[in-house]
């Protein structure tokens, strides 16, 4: 019934086992609230990622506390798979940007020992992945026009509309610079990821900028920048948070170069978390919407996973938003269960069936 395939020599840690553990639902929106994970639970989500996370620079993450929030998951049934670095509580000055991203490497040390400590924990705790970003500022957004089905707000970016002159930073930061913090940020952290096994999940820069937008040389906002970043520290734990919506942002056809992008890292064993979203548009201008009005035909997108062997969760990210009562559910739920529909088409097309 199942797709079975060897584990190939460049994953020996079996971190890729298709599909012993196959590709499933998952989620990052929501807390381990009662509220949330019975929420989730009635969706069907067996799997989640907690994005807000605190700081402890003494110790990192306590271990207790870790492994009391995923037991809390388990009683409602939900494996608590992944969870975040505070990366934008990391600067002790109150920048969200970390230092070791402005170039400051002595406080920079300071905070990848803390980022380490993290990491340890979350292996002590049973927690086999983490997310982050590496990003040198802000994401980037402009107003959200047009309005979508039923008025919802659109994330949008239109780089004419965009403020693409007024300096981030004092001095320019050049595309060597950001490989430089990058590759910092990594030998340090990487191998303590590696010796917990626990899978680091970067995402990508949002959006793709050009090259000089505000006076920096953004280098992980699509595709051309994760090859090189995965080849910086090489290790089976060292891979991918790949946004697909941001994946399309960065490409020029985002229909036919999405999934070969998907095919690339996915073949190499690098993704360790999907963002399963769709957009109108693409490079430098677009809008975030509904998995069903967007310009990438999102079966065909599963089925590269599928195809792949990607066995880890598939997230729905962002949803459209707006004001009426109880529509944050209703946005989510929806995209549960679309991708919930998703996943059955594909296995039911792989069985035969």
């Amino acid at each position: 019934m199942h797709n079975e395939r060897p584990v190939g020599m460049d994953d020996p840690h079996g971190l890729w086992k298709p599909h012993a553990a196959q590709m499933h639902i998952g989620t990052q929106r929501f807390t381990n609230s009662d509220e949330d994970l019975g929420f989730l639970n009635r969706q069907g989500v067996a799997n989640m990622a907690i994005n807000q996370m605190p700081v402890d620079r003494e110790i990192g993450w306590d271990v207790e506390w870790l492994a009391a929030q995923k037991a809390k998951c388990a009683e409602y049934d939900i494996e608590l798979e992944m969870v975040a670095l505070p990366v934008q509580t990391l600067n002790t000055d109150g920048s969200r940007i970390p230092a070791f991203m402005r170039g400051d490497f002595k406080q920079g040390e300071l905070e990848v020992e803390t980022v380490c400590k993290m990491v340890r924990a979350a292996g002590d705790a049973g927690i086999p992945a983490i997310k982050y970003f590496l990003c040198e500022m802000e994401n980037q957004r402009t107003e959200s026009v047009p309005l979508g089905r039923g008025n919802v707000r659109y994330s949008t970016f239109d780089l004419e509309k965009a403020d693409a002159t007024t300096p981030r930073y004092d001095e320019p930061v050049s595309a060597e610079q950001n490989w430089e913090r990058i590759t910092f940020f990594l030998e340090r952290v990487i191998p303590v990821a590696e010796k917990a096994q626990v899978r680091m999940a970067c995402h990508p820069c949002d959006p793709w900028l050009p090259p000089g937008f505000k006076g920096v040389d953004r280098v992980l906002g699509g595709a051309e920048g994760f090859k090189h970043f995965i080849e910086i520290c090489p290790s089976p734990y060292h891979g991918l948070n790949l946004c697909l919506g941001c994946m399309a942002e960065s490409v020029e056809k985002p229909a036919t170069d999405v999934p070969e992008i998907l095919r690339y890292f996915g073949e190499r064993k690098k993704i360790h978390l999907i963002h399963y979203r769709n957009i109108f548009g693409g490079r430098g201008k677009f809008q975030e919407v509904y998995p069903d009005e967007g310009v990438m035909d999102m079966y065909v997108l599963m089925k590269t996973l599928w195809e792949v062997g990607y066995p880890h969760m598939v997230v729905p990210d962002h949803a459209p938003g707006h004001e009426a009562p109880g529509h944050n559910g209703q946005a989510f739920a929806y995209q549960f269960g679309y991708i919930k529909a998703m996943l059955q088409a594909v296995q039911s097309v792989a069985a035969g069936r």
